[in-house]
C-alpha cells in the first residue's frame, strides 16, 4: 500500500512540474512583429506593427536592405537604418536612397519580440 501511495505522489509531482513548465513557456512567448514598406521617389517608408506596441513597435530599429541577385548565398546590401517612432496610431520609419532595385525592411528579434521582414518592393525612379 505504501508503494502505491509513493507512485501516485511521484506521478502527481511530475505532472505538476510539467504543467508549471508549460505555463512558463506560454508566458514567455515572443510577440509577433510586422514591418510594412512603400517606395517613394528618393527612398522608402513604412511602419512597425505589433500587439505589444510599446515594447515591440515603438523604438525598433528598422534596417533597409537592397536585394542582390546571385542566389541564396549572396548577402544583401544594408542601405541604412531608422528608428520607428510614433506617428498618429502607427510607429513609422523612413530611409532615403537614390539607389534603384528591389528593397525590403527588417527588424531583428529582441527580448519578447519576434523579428520580421517586409515584402520586397521595387524603388521608384526619379
Amino acid at each position: 500500500m505504501k508503494r502505491k501511495s509513493l507512485v501516485v505522489i511521484a506521478g502527481a509531482l511530475a505532472l505538476s512540474g510539467t504543467l508549471a513548465l508549460s505555463g512558463t513557456a506560454v508566458a514567455g512567448k515572443a510577440a509577433s512583429s510586422k514591418v510594412t514598406i512603400e517606395a517613394q521617389v528618393g527612398g522608402f517608408f513604412g511602419a512597425v506593427k505589433s500587439s505589444k506596441t510599446q515594447k515591440c513597435a515603438n523604438g525598433r530599429v528598422v534596417a533597409l536592405y537592397k536585394q542582390k541577385n546571385g542566389g541564396p548565398f549572396v548577402k544583401d546590401q544594408k542601405i541604412g537604418t531608422d528608428i520607428a517612432q510614433a506617428n498618429g496610431d502607427e510607429y513609422t520609419w523612413s530611409i532615403n536612397t537614390d539607389l534603384s532595385g528591389k528593397f525590403y525592411g527588417r527588424v531583428k528579434a529582441k527580448d519578447g519580440c519576434q523579428g520580421a521582414s517586409s515584402k520586397v518592393v521595387r524603388s521608384q525612379d526619379f
